[in-house]
């Protein structure tokens, strides 16, 4: 009689252990997630304000944070930062540019009032798969090993209906200590 691979018995024993996490025939994936430029309303998640010479983002649309764009400004357009400010008439000009245009510039309406040197992109997520495995701690010990690698990696449960081919083969992975109990 063959005798069955000490890994195959380890990987039954925690495929007999892990959570499904409400997933019939649960496989796990290590995913990570990134931005591409899209379309303003075509399933973007954010925008950003970037510097017209090397792309660092001024402003993000989720975070809504101008002292960054402010100081830019300040630093780069100081003609329109001037211009904007005379145009204000408030008598909290005393405080310098970057105070009263944090506190005074609405950057989600006004966009089209800044320096055309300015970009607004729109970004969409995209989750992508780095590796798919039949257990968890396996997806776990790949993150411990390779995350040094990728942005923030975490597990995701995939289902693998419409797989019967999977699904026999993590279901006789799963009888090999199944037996071992019942024996």
């Amino acid at each position: 009689m063959e005798q069955i691979p000490a890994f195959l018995i380890e990987m039954s024993k925690q495929m007999n252990e892990q959570g499904n996490r409400m997933t019939a025939d649960p496989i796990f994936q290590v995913r990570y997630k990134h931005y591409l430029v899209t379309a303003e309303g075509y399933n973007d998640h954010h925008w950003e304000i970037i510097e017209p010479d090397d792309g660092h983002t001024l402003y993000h649309s989720e975070v809504c944070d101008k002292q960054r764009l402010a100081e830019w400004l300040g630093d780069n357009e100081a003609e329109w930062s001037e211009s904007w400010l005379e145009s204000l008439e408030s008598d909290d000009l005393a405080s310098g540019f970057i105070d009263v245009f944090c506190d005074n510039f609405d950057v989600e309406n006004d966009f089209d009032e800044l320096p055309d040197s300015l970009m607004k992109i729109h970004l969409q997520e995209v989750e992508e798969v780095i590796k798919t495995c039949l257990t968890e701690a396996d997806a776990r010990a790949f993150i411990a090993r390779k995350q040094h690698d990728y942005p923030k990696l975490y597990t995701y449960v995939e289902s693998m209906v419409y797989c019967p081919q999977m699904i026999e083969l993590r279901n006789w992975i799963l009888s090999l200590t199944k037996a071992e109990v019942a024996a």
